[in-house]
């Protein structure tokens, strides 16, 4: 009936720590980890002992290791959208609409959790994307990742990991197939501008704990950028 204990080995409770980090939306899809030398000190361990763990983790699908760039906790959506679907999205573009509408739903429950369990930290996280963003605004340049960031502190303020996985994964997808469409709208004035006062309008509901509202901008944010869409992907450009 019974078994003998066994004590567990320093880099599966190394493993462990992360793991936990990662279910607890303590670390984020995307998030970098720190270098090899300096993550040992922090957590007191030897190197191979972390190196064994992140081999563990990278078997398991936690994390990622990038060459000349270093380890990211890895989107757990990764494995939700597979690549029998990234293929379809290949051959079909019109499917991308579909794959939008996914976005939004989860976007919109995002945005009102997040209005209702938003803490100050959260707020930092969504307030220094919209800081870059006024800067890109005086060089008519927008950078992507801000955008991104933006809408991922949103998903992560909201106390649900699976949302702001899930959305990594549709930012990545969408990426890859949306260039075009992305680097327009991201590089004219006239589109920043609206961009911006569109987050700046989430932001102030979230901020003011109001979720219907956050989710009503977020809704109509999304519908404006669906229709920037379909207008360069079906006439190229205005």
């Amino acid at each position: 009936m019974f078994k003998k204990i066994k004590l567990q080995k320093i880099s599966e409770e190394i493993a462990e720590q992360i793991r936990n980090l990662i279910k607890d939306g303590k670390l984020q899809p995307g998030e970098k980890l720190p270098p090899e030398r300096a993550f040992s000190e922090m957590l007191g361990v030897g190197r191979s002992s972390l190196r064994e763990a992140i081999n563990i983790l990278e078997t398991q699908g936690f994390v990622e290791i990038k060459k000349r760039q270093g380890l990211y906790i890895r989107s757990l959506g990764t494995s939700i959208i597979s690549d029998p679907l990234r293929q379809i999205l290949e051959e079909d573009k019109n499917q991308l609409i579909q794959l939008y509408e996914v976005r939004k739903d989860i976007e919109m429950a995002s945005a009102y959790a997040a209005a209702s369990h938003r803490t100050t930290a959260n707020l930092e996280k969504m307030r220094q994307p919209i800081e870059n963003m006024k800067s890109g605004l005086k060089t008519f340049s927008l950078k992507l990742s801000d955008d991104l960031n933006f809408h991922l502190a949103i998903a992560q303020s909201g106390n649900n990991i699976f949302r702001s996985h899930i959305l990594k994964n549709i930012f990545d997808i969408s990426r890859e197939n949306l260039s075009y469409v992305r680097d327009t709208i991201t590089s004219e004035k006239k589109y920043i501008s609206s961009l911006l006062k569109q987050h700046r309008d989430i932001y102030t509901a979230i901020e003011k704990k109001d979720p219907t509202t956050a989710r009503d901008k977020m809704a109509e944010h999304l519908v404006w950028v669906e229709k920037k869409w379909n207008l360069f992907i079906d006439g190229g450009g205005e």
